[in-house]
């Protein structure tokens, strides 16, 4: 135990942080402030809150922190405190004459940059107040945000945007250039919006060469993400849309291997891969997600062959006949899931591919889940394991096939619900069979199949990945 004249371990943390406030309020005042974070934590923001709902919004109700603690109330919506223009002014023009000189127009300016809300009235009062004031932001973000301009607001956004869109990577670079700027850049909603202007513009254009800026763009959502930053939800998820929605649509115009893996991988940095789960994928356009469940179909098979090669479960020549049978139906396979047991999941996981799960009696048992699409839409799942297991077939219109937002496939619950299970004994014949279900339920005959000997990998896939 402590001596009886030592002091309490709580009091010296109390000691400790009253030095740190001291010390951050000197290098405040000295270098500026210029923390994309809150100027003030969650209690003391909420207690500001609770005694204005209680005084009638008056300022004079509040103790120092708490006045300054009110920047952030004026972007949250959803508080006792419910800011009205008027209070906005009051506010305003209490930090003109009771918070210090440059502190004042920088934190608000930050604030404005973060919480970027075009919709809220503090947006335009604040841009209005800053105006003059201007020349009071501090240091090395100060010049940049005089630079471009950064508390008109949407005219900001959209002289950004415009500029990068031309391929001119200025913004990106002078933003970069000074860590307080990154600082107050990363994560917030003025990123947002510039992030789904650049795309909305890009999309205008027939044929644009590129989206260069795209990459450099979402790092400054990095760590949390675009979906993660701050601003409005709603601006966020039209970003979202915006830039999955411009990029397929311009990797498909082009239809070249390099552009439509840039688009995949910036989409899966906003949204993840849709293999890996879809709730992210929801509310894009269904022809959107459609084109990148086509171009991920062959990759995902091919690893399901690759991992059973892995696994050794599967002679050699038996691997090469399924691999070549299902690979001649790729123009015609819309989606497909990699699934797999303990340890083809483990195999998944070191090629970095998606995998679900799968409720078997092996734990080595690996394969896939596809859709074939034949003449006038019509429709065939297929789910194919390695290790001699059946092949389940499911028509189109058969409400208890499997579905591919799902997690985990119960093998032996499926089994149950199939319109045909396949096996691909004896090595030799089960090709025609398993055609002739596919001819049946999708339509499409044999003549329908690629050629593996006279077509390329190109010719047979639009996947790219």
């Amino acid at each position: 135990m402590p001596a009886r004249n030592e002091p309490r371990p709580s009091l010296l943390a109390k000691a400790g942080r009253s030095r740190l406030r001291r010390l951050a309020n000197e290098l405040e005042e000295r270098h500026g402030p210029g923390r994309a974070a809150p100027g003030a934590p969650d209690s003391l923001i909420a207690r500001a809150a609770r005694k204005l709902a209680a005084n009638g919004s008056d300022l004079a109700a509040l103790d120092f922190a708490e006045k300054k603690a009110v920047l952030e109330l004026l972007w949250r919506r959803r508080n006792p405190w419910i800011p009205l223009a008027s209070d906005i002014a009051d506010w305003l023009r209490w930090a003109e004459t009771g918070w210090k000189p440059r502190i004042a127009e920088t934190r608000a300016c930050i604030a404005l940059l973060r919480h970027f809300d075009p919709d809220n009235p503090a947006a335009a009062m604040t841009r209005d107040w800053l105006e003059n004031r201007q020349d009071a932001l501090w240091g090395r973000f100060g010049d940049f945000a005089r630079a471009w301009r950064l508390w008109e607001g949407a005219p900001a956004v959209a002289r950004a945007a415009e500029s990068l869109a031309r391929g001119d990577l200025a913004f990106l670079r002078e933003a970069e250039r000074n860590a307080q700027t990154r600082t107050v850049l990363q994560g917030s909603g003025f990123m947002v919006a510039v992030t789904e202007a650049y795309a909305r513009r890009l999309s205008q254009d027939a044929a644009p060469d590129q989206w260069t800026a795209i990459g450099p763009l979402l790092d400054f959502f990095e760590p949390g993400g675009l979906l993660g930053a701050g601003g409005p939800a709603s601006a966020r998820a039209r970003a979202k849309i915006a830039i999955i929605e411009g990029l397929v649509s311009w990797a498909a115009a082009r239809a070249a291997p390099e552009a439509i893996a840039h688009a995949l991988k910036m989409a899966f940095r906003i949204a993840g891969d849709p293999r890996a789960g879809l709730d992210d994928w929801l509310d894009l356009p269904e022809g959107v997600l459609a084109q990148v469940e086509l171009w991920l179909v062959e990759d995902t098979l091919e690893s399901s062959f690759r991992i059973v090669e892995e696994l050794r479960t599967d002679e050699r020549e038996a691997l090469a006949a399924r691999r070549d049978f299902w690979r001649s139906y790729l123009p015609f396979v819309t989606r497909a899931r990699l699934i797999g047991a303990r340890k083809a999941q483990s195999a998944a996981a070191t090629l970095g591919a998606p995998c679900c799960g799968l409720k078997t009696y092996l734990s080595d048992h690996c394969g896939f889940v596809l859709e074939l699409r034949g003449p006038e839409g019509r429709r065939l799942m297929a789910l194919e394991l390695n290790n001699l297991a059946q092949t389940l077939f499911w028509a189109g219109d058969n409400a208890r096939a499997p579905r591919f937002d799902q997690r985990l496939y119960d093998v032996s619950a499926l089994r149950g619900t199939s319109d045909a299970a396949l096996s691909h004994l004896p090595p030799i014949g089960w090709t025609e069979k398993f055609a002739a279900v596919i001819e049946n339920h999708a339509g499409l005959a044999a003549s329908n199949r690629i050629n593996l000997l006279n077509s390329d990998s190109e010719t047979v896939s639009s996947s790219a990945v």
